[in-house]
């Protein structure tokens, strides 16, 4: 097995984990007899199971329906899993000390995502897919630090 396959599979199972975690976070935070506690707590559980399946693509039928929406498209691209995770983590520092520590570990594995994505874009884009925004746009964060070719 490559490294590029083998360093995608750890983000992947740590992406995991980490979903599950959060979604156990929230529904104990859901439990307790507040209205805004059940409420929020209820949302970030869902989103964190939705996205458990978006990470590890599985169960394939609910896969297949999340991509089928134009939506849920947008969460398979590191854009929209990028919104979601700082929601969840924003959201997770409201839920006491194991909501900060796992708000602290989400921030932390988006932001090695995206490390990888600099160093491994291989297996940055065997991770994520490119939504069509990003795939038409000539943008790149590597060529704002290419040194531009300018005559004298």
């Amino acid at each position: 097995m490559s490294s590029k396959h083998r360093l995608t599979r750890s983000f992947r199972t740590l992406s995991a984990l980490l979903y599950i975690g959060n979604a156990a976070v929230a529904f104990k935070f859901a439990i307790q007899p507040h209205y805004l506690h059940v409420l929020v707590g209820i949302i970030v559980g869902f989103v964190c199971l939705g996205m458990l399946c978006v990470s590890v693509e599985a169960p394939r039928i609910l896969v297949s329906r999340i991509e089928a929406s134009t939506f849920g498209q947008l969460l398979f691209t590191f854009r929209g899993r990028y919104m979601v995770d700082l929601l969840v983590a924003l959201l997770l520092f409201a839920m006491g000390p194991w909501g900060i520590l796992l708000g602290i570990f989400t921030l932390l594995l988006i932001f090695g995502i995206r490390f990888l994505g600099v160093k491994q874009p291989d297996a940055f884009n065997e991770i994520f897919r490119q939504s069509d925004i990003e795939s038409q746009s000539e943008y790149t964060l590597e060529s704002e630090y290419e040194p531009s070719q300018q005559t004298r």
